[in-house]
C-alpha cells in the first residue's frame, strides 16, 4: 500500500523550506483533534525533507560521514489545534550554525482549505546536534555547513546580533 501521508511539496522561498502534510485519523484523538506529539513528528519530517532538498540524506550522513543529527533542545508553543483532514504546511528556516549545532525555527500552519488565510498552529525552536557514533559532539561537515549557510537569511541574523 502506498503511504500518501505527506504531500511532498518541498520548495524553498526566501530561505524558508515549505513542506505539506495531511492530517489522518491515526494522528488524532476521538474528537478529531491532533495529538500534541504529532506536531513533533511532522516537524521532523519537514526538517528531513529540507536537508534532502539540499542534497543530504540522513542515512548517507550516518553511512558515509559517520555522523547523526539529533535533537538537542526543542521549545514548542501550541497556538491552535489542527483537525482530522486538515492540510498543514511546515515552514522551516535555519537560523544559525555553530561548530556542532544547527538552530532551526519552524512554524506549522493550516493552509487555505477552510479559510482564506493560513492559521498559525505551532511554533518550534529546535537545536540539532551533530554527533559521532559514540554520541559525542562532532563538527558539522564543511559541505553540510555550506549548504545550510546558503539558506540562512543573513539580514535576519544581523538583526538578532545588533
Amino acid at each position: 500500500m502506498n503511504d500518501q501521508r505527506h504531500i511532498a511539496i518541498t520548495s524553498w522561498y526566501h530561505g524558508v523550506h515549505n513542506f505539506r502534510a495531511r492530517i489522518y485519523y491515526d494522528a488524532t484523538d476521538a474528537g478529531g483533534i491532533v495529538y500534541h506529539t504529532e506536531y513533533l513528528s511532522i516537524a521532523e519530517h519537514a526538517r528531513t525533507e529540507a536537508l534532502r532538498s539540499l542534497g543530504f540524506q540522513q542515512r548517507c550522513l550516518i553511512r558515509d560521514q559517520e555522523i547523526m543529527l539529533t535533537v538537542r533542545r526543542c521549545n514548542v508553543e501550541y497556538v491552535s489545534p489542527a483537525f482530522l483532514d486538515d492540510l498543514v504546511e511546515v515552514r522551516t528556516s535555519f537560523d544559525n550554525l555553530y561548530g556542532a549545532r544547527i538552530s532551526i525555527e519552524q512554524t506549522i500552519h493550516r493552509v487555505g482549505e477552510r479559510t482564506a488565510k493560513d492559521d498559525l498552529l505551532v511554533t518550534l525552536e529546535t537545536d540539532i546536534a551533530c554527533v559521532g557514533k559514540a554520541g559525542k559532539p562532532k563538527r558539522l561537515p564543511k559541505d553540510l555547513k555550506e549548504a545550510i549557510a546558503s539558506k540562512i537569511d543573513k539580514k535576519r541574523v544581523l538583526e538578532t546580533v545588533v
